[in-house]
């Protein structure tokens, strides 16, 4: 079952506890026969990736990563191994999910706050209420087939309802502002409302972004007057600037705003 990191301080134990594993096997010599982390890695993850080979996913062992295109959305799960793994004392691995689109890229370009193809991506288990980061032990090979389908239901139960979000552009645009992982980071989430031609969210977004550091909401307020009058002709580069042009650009209404 995969360990459950909530916290810095667990997130330090864990560090602590894989390099005294290390260091306690770096001068002994390895038994023969041992299996190599690389190997145990690559198969494991590779088995992961083969139970979603049916919903048109692709393994890439270079990228230790599997991925699918769904539209102008490409999902994307990868494998994150410990910089501790030592060959039989500890072979720790993590899952990273994430959707990207080359069209939204390409409508940042001259449209958005932020540039790239990127709509959401993170660690696994902050996919889940609990918010917690996951990780796996495969060193045993008693217990890696258990670690293996822990794996896999994590991905069913956390990665594939976030990745159905992003099917279309029509089901990700209605269900938006309800999914956590995309709109954490509201400058990107604006840009990604716009290009889904949602204003109603996008406005939502920028109230949202506004709402701390303390002194934002002022500085927004003098950006978007001065874009008002006087609109800039290309992206600003101060990112709250930035903000308030594409909010004149789009058309934003931000009532008990501006």
């Amino acid at each position: 079952m995969p360990k459950s990191l909530r916290s810095l301080d667990d997130h330090i134990q864990d560090t602590l506890d894989a390099r005294r594993r290390t260091q306690s096997g770096r001068f002994q010599p390895v038994d023969p026969g041992t299996e190599r982390v690389a190997d145990v890695v690559a198969s494991s993850c590779a088995a992961v990736a083969g139970a979603f080979s049916g919903m048109g996913f692709r393994w890439s062992r270079s990228g230790l990563r599997f991925s699918r295109k769904v539209g102008p959305f490409t999902h994307i799960v990868s494998f994150q191994a410990d910089s501790a793994n030592s060959s039989g004392s500890h072979v720790g691995v993590a899952m990273h999910a994430r959707t990207r689109c080359i069209e939204l890229a390409k409508w940042r370009e001259t449209n958005g706050v932020t540039t790239g193809d990127h709509l959401w991506g993170t660690q696994i288990g902050y996919l889940s209420p609990e918010h917690e980061y996951l990780k796996w032990q495969l060193v045993d090979p008693a217990k890696r087939q258990a670690e293996i389908d822990s794996m896999v239901k994590t991905v069913h139960e956390l990665a594939i309802p976030a990745f159905e979000v992003c099917q279309t552009k029509e089901s990700l645009s209605a269900r938006l502002l309800e999914r956590p992982e995309m709109t954490w980071i509201p400058d990107w989430a604006v840009d990604i409302a716009l290009w889904l031609g949602n204003k109603a969210a996008a406005e939502a977004l920028v109230l949202k972004k506004l709402q701390f550091p303390p002194n934002l909401e002022a500085q927004f307020i003098e950006y978007y007057r001065i874009e008002a009058s006087t609109p800039s002709l290309s992206r600003p580069n101060d990112r709250n600037h930035c903000l308030a042009w594409v909010a004149q650009k789009h058309g934003l209404r931000l009532p008990g705003l501006v």
